[in-house]
């Protein structure tokens, strides 16, 4: 027997007897009335007169259940007519379906449009149109150059000077290096060669000043100590100087500032050790030393070197001069330094007998007898024996130059053969004197030299003829040969910057021997067209007739 079931609203139906409570129902059927009977019921459909006025437009039943403004009225139980509702058809009819794409042509279409992009993008990345610039080959161009490619490019340049020897404005290097693609809003600095110059270093410590100039590139850089009341190793010059231009192999010189010290003077010349002296705040004497070293040169000092003193000390330099080795050596007097003439000669036993200076140059006109009776004389013009005597002023140790030298032997100083009127006597002489480069001889029989004018003779009267005879006697007489008042052989030559000459001879029956030397120059300054043009004529004329 059937039992009653549900609807879905909740409503309680009865269910036909014997009904299968699985059969399939119409649910979408609109509901009917229902009168009860024993039999299978009946299902009748409702007319159009029953059914409510409906909407022109509206829709089948199946439509009629989504229609809110339709809604059934639901009777208190199945017996009753149910009033047709219109529901909305749970089927809504579908727009015409397009036409789809194969899978592979979209995929196709896909492939094609990211090639195109991959290849645009490509393109306009290398024709560096984004993703940063290419930094162009700069090394070697000139920084104008290389700033204008930069630039072009879009790159802010720095510059950065580097010292260099040569190639100065050229590009050596550039930060980031060629070929490197970066944002040209990072910028570019180029190396650009740039000449050396010496940096400010005056008044640094000595250690600094030196680094600085390392830094700068020097190689040759010398150090050199000034007495100075600055802090001992501070930078007191340099040369060149600062903001010199220089490559790195020229010599530097540093000078420093050290306490009041007697420099190394040793070996330096006279004159350049008294600069040196005087640049340090010290005064100079000398003395005259005998010593193997180069003449005029410092031998020793007192104090020595290195040690302090004070402000304006006089320091002692002994310096070498080469005195004569023997009274008669004539170079030794000429290259020695006349204040030590003076004392040499006193040590050696002569006696000063005229001593002046010449009113022209300062040069010294000095005259010294020896024991032996030998004479010595300084004087600008040794072809001469002259001198005015009277004065003897030390003038040689007064500092007195040396214009030339003239030295008449003894007996006892004159060497052997050295008498002879010959060459050999010559060559005896010169060898004792130390002279060599004999040019010419001359005697009084060849000498050319001025010939003096007659005295005008008184006229006679004629003789008487008893008288011939005596007179021809006498006259025989007269016009025999005699010898000649002067005899004399001079020899000349050149030794360096210097002319010598050697006269033996004398007037009648004395021979004297004398050596004299001057410098070349005092010889070329006289006219000799009177001589003939020698030089060797107008020494022996001077010395034999005038002298």
């Amino acid at each position: 027997m059937a039992q009653d079931e549900k609807n879905p609203l909740g409503e309680t139906v009865a269910m036909p007897p014997d009904s299968d409570p699985d059969a399939t129902q119409l649910a979408d059927a609109a509901p009917t009335r229902r009168v009860a009977s024993e039999a299978l019921p009946t299902i009748v459909l409702p007319s159009e007169k029953d059914a409510p006025e409906q909407p022109a437009e509206a829709g089948d039943g199946i439509d009629a259940l989504g229609d809110p403004y339709f809604s059934p009225v639901v009777p208190n139980d199945l017996t009753e007519a149910r009033v047709p509702v219109s529901i909305p058809s749970p089927v809504q009819s579908l727009p015409e379906r397009k036409r789809r794409l194969p899978r592979w042509a979209v995929a196709l279409i896909v492939v094609v449009l990211l090639a195109c992009a991959g290849g645009v993008a490509y393109y306009t990345y290398d024709q560096e149109l984004w993703g940063g610039k290419t930094i162009p080959r700069v090394v070697g161009l000139t920084q104008e150059e290389a700033t204008r490619a930069l630039e072009n490019l879009g790159f802010v340049v720095s510059v950065e000077p580097v010292a260099a020897d040569d190639g100065f404005g050229v590009v050596l290097a550039c930060s980031p290096s060629e070929g490197q693609r970066v944002d040209p809003a990072d910028g570019a600095t180029i190396s650009v060669a740039s000449q050396r110059t010496i940096p400010q270093i005056v008044g640094m410590d000595v250690e600094s000043a030196h680094q600085a100039l390392l830094d700068a590139g020097a190689e040759n850089v010398t150090l050199s100590y000034q007495n100075s009341d600055q802090p001992a190793g501070t930078v007191l010059a340099v040369s060149p100087e600062e903001g010199s231009a220089f490559v790195s192999s020229d010599p530097i010189t540093v000078t420093v500032a050290r306490a009041f010290t007697v420099p190394a003077l040793e070996g330096m010349s006279l004159s350049d050790a008294q600069a040196q002296l005087e640049a340090g705040g010290l005064t100079s004497s000398v003395i005259y030393v005998e010593s193997d070293a180069e003449k005029s040169t410092v031998v020793s000092l007192d104090p020595p070197a290195g040690t302090e003193v004070a402000e304006g000390a006089t320091i002692t330099l002994a310096v070498a001069t080469p005195m004569p080795s023997e009274p008669y050596d004539l170079m030794g007097y000429l290259e020695a330094v006349p204040q030590a003439l003076s004392a040499y000669l006193a040590d050696a036993g002569y006696t000063l007998d005229y001593g002046e200076i010449y009113a022209s140059g300062g040069n010294a006109h000095v005259a010294y007898t020896g024991a032996s009776g030998d004479l010595i004389q300084i004087t600008n013009e040794p072809e001469t024996a002259h001198y005015a005597g009277g004065s003897q002023a030390d003038v040689l140790a007064r500092g007195a130059g040396v214009g030339g030298v003239r030295y008449a032997f003894s007996a006892e100083t004159l060497p052997e053969g050295g008498a002879t009127e010959s060459e050999s006597g010559i060559r005896a002489v010169m060898e004792a004197c130390g002279l060599e480069g004999l040019l010419d001889t001359c005697t009084e029989s060849d000498i050319v030299a001025p010939i003096p004018e007659e005295e005008p003779q008184e006229p006679t009267e004629p003789e008487d003829p008893a008288d011939e005879g005596g007179a021809g006697e006498d006259n025989a007489s007269a016009g025999e040969s005699t010898e000649p008042a002067h005899h004399f052989i001079c020899g000349y030559g050149r030794q360096g910057d210097y002319t010598w000459a050697v006269i033996i001879g004398g007037y009648e029956g004395s021979t004297r021997v004398v050596a004299l030397a001057a410098p070349t120059e005092h010889f070329s300054s006289v006219d000799l067209s009177s001589f003939g043009g020698s030089v060797c004529d107008y020494i022996a004329y001077i010395d034999q007739y005038t002298g």
